[in-house]
């Protein structure tokens, strides 16, 4: 009988054991998602200007090699894209033709 009274009381401190471990678990992660949710509210709040901006280049240093084939037009471009979009929004019955 003294085996299962040790074992009861070794079970026993086991659990006690276990229970802080998840006491200091449950607190890690709510100081963890705290963190996060300051962490978003900081983000949200940041400015546009401190926020990081994608460099371009200048217009003065674009070569503009893509030119509308339309002749009354003489737009030009830097890129096929920027044509292509072009084309679509000025001139949609070049479009609709292919």
């Amino acid at each position: 009988m003294g085996d299962y009274q040790g074992e009861y009381i070794q079970q026993y401190l086991c659990n006690i054991n276990l229970r802080k471990k998840i006491k200091e678990l449950l607190k890690e992660k709510t100081e963890i998602l705290q963190k996060l949710e300051q962490l978003e509210k900081d983000r949200n709040n940041q400015s546009f200007e401190e926020r990081k901006k994608r460099l371009r280049s200048l217009a003065s240093e674009i070569q503009r090699n893509f030119e509308c084939p339309l002749s009354k037009c003489g737009k030009k471009y830097g890129s096929e894209g920027s044509l292509n979009q072009h084309i679509k929004l000025k001139h949609p019955e070049l479009v609709n033709k292919a």
